[in-house]
């Protein structure tokens, strides 16, 4: 999956299968011919058809030209992108935020994976600071699997970001290694943008100052982190599990 301009290149059927049920935008599908009598792929020509999206067939060498994986599994669509909201503009539209903060990501994989459990765990913007990868590259949207197309990412101080958070009454937690209650004890629900931390370093002073509270992980003391990607999944779906233990 791509980011071409003001479109998304989307690869794989279960991919694109989601993309034309969902309320995105497709532009085309393309479909390798080779494929055509796979079940599967036909279901996926007949959503085409059905939503109105106009659909190619290629050689299975062109379209593996077509995508970064050169296993696109007989499929690939383009789908138009909206013009990514501002963070103040999703602040005023929305008043339950809930919001991702990524100080100093050194690994385009680990923002990957971490657009891809946002997107599972219904976080509505992710904030990656410029000091590390904070762009929807080729690896960064191959590994989220369809989150770099569903996870607005934008690229913006952690400083600026907070500020405006505090200008919002938006909770501003933090996550770090001994600091606050364990995540698990803590009120996670309502508007929140939790911060956290690089793989190499984790919060710096300067930051932890702009935090109204701190959450952590409990580990075995023999393990001095966990990888980021692996942490913000366990504080992401621990919210998500509070706001559904509420609904019940």
């Amino acid at each position: 999956m791509k980011k071409q301009l003001n479109f998304i290149t989307l690869e794989g059927r279960n991919m694109v299968h989601d993309a034309l049920t969902s309320q995105q935008k497709i532009v085309s599908v393309i479909l390798g011919v080779s494929t055509l009598s796979d079940p599967r792929i036909r279901e996926i020509e007949n959503l085409a058809r059905k939503n109105g999206v106009q659909i190619q067939k290629v050689s299975t060498e062109e379209l593996e030209k077509m995508s970064d994986s050169r296993n696109p599994q007989g499929v690939v669509a383009l789908m138009s992108v909206p013009e990514t909201l501002s963070l103040e503009q999703i602040l005023k539209e929305k008043r339950d935020v809930f919001l991702l903060l990524l100080n100093h990501i050194d690994y385009e994989q680990n923002l990957g994976a971490i657009l891809r459990t946002a997107w599972a765990a219904g976080v509505d913007a992710v904030i990656a600071s410029p000091n590390g990868v904070h762009e929807v590259t080729p690896v960064v949207a191959k590994v989220s699997m369809g989150g770099a197309a569903y996870v607005p990412l934008l690229g913006m101080s952690m400083f600026q970001a907070i500020k405006l958070l505090h200008e919002y009454a938006v909770p501003v937690v933090g996550v770090e290694v001994g600091m606050g209650e364990s995540y698990t004890e803590t009120n996670l629900r309502g508007p929140v943008a939790f911060v956290m931390g690089g793989e190499a370093v984790g919060l710096s002073e300067p930051l932890q100052k702009e935090c109204d509270l701190f959450v952590n992980i409990p580990m075995d003391k023999a393990v001095a982190s966990l990888n980021v990607s692996v942490a913000t999944a366990l504080i992401l779906f621990e919210k998500l599990r509070q706001e559904q233990k509420t609904k019940l």
